[in-house]
């Protein structure tokens, strides 16, 4: 997948957002450009260094929610009873689906997860403040 003026849609939502979607193992992914700060071909360039490089800014992304979220969820979330049992790391991993990549000013990333009702179905976001590496977490919704 390569980020282009063509394939970018304006947000009618946004003056400043442009949207489009790639399919990652089977799975649609949404990906906004965010242009407060800097050029749509800037947004676009960072947009497609990640891509470039997608599996292991997947791998670092889905790294920092599982040091983040594993032990949360078996120690607080998981309710044998209701279907949610304890996990292993590998089987919480499994869970997780990256839904949306949202591009933020210069280095600004957010990776965000569907936790397959994990966490009640929030949001599980991978943060990364240089463009590179995801050392910041949060849960939304």
């Amino acid at each position: 997948m390569k980020i282009t003026k063509d394939t970018l849609k304006k947000d009618s939502r946004s003056e400043d957002c442009y949207r489009t979607t790639f399919l990652s193992d089977q799975h649609k992914i949404d990906i906004s450009l965010n242009i407060e700060d800097i050029s749509l071909e800037e947004m676009i360039a960072l947009g497609n260094s990640f891509l470039e490089d997608f599996e292991d800014k997947k791998k670092k992304a889905t790294d920092e929610i599982v040091s983040a979220f594993y032990e949360n969820y078996n120690e607080n979330w998981a309710d044998e009873d209701n279907g949610y049992p304890e996990l292993s790391q590998p089987e919480f991993r499994q869970k997780l689906t990256i839904t949306a990549i949202h591009f933020y000013a210069k280095d600004l990333i957010d990776v965000i997860y569907n936790e397959d009702g994990m966490f009640g179905n929030h949001y599980l976001i991978a943060q990364s403040y240089d463009g590179k590496t995801f050392d910041d977490s949060t849960m939304f919704g």
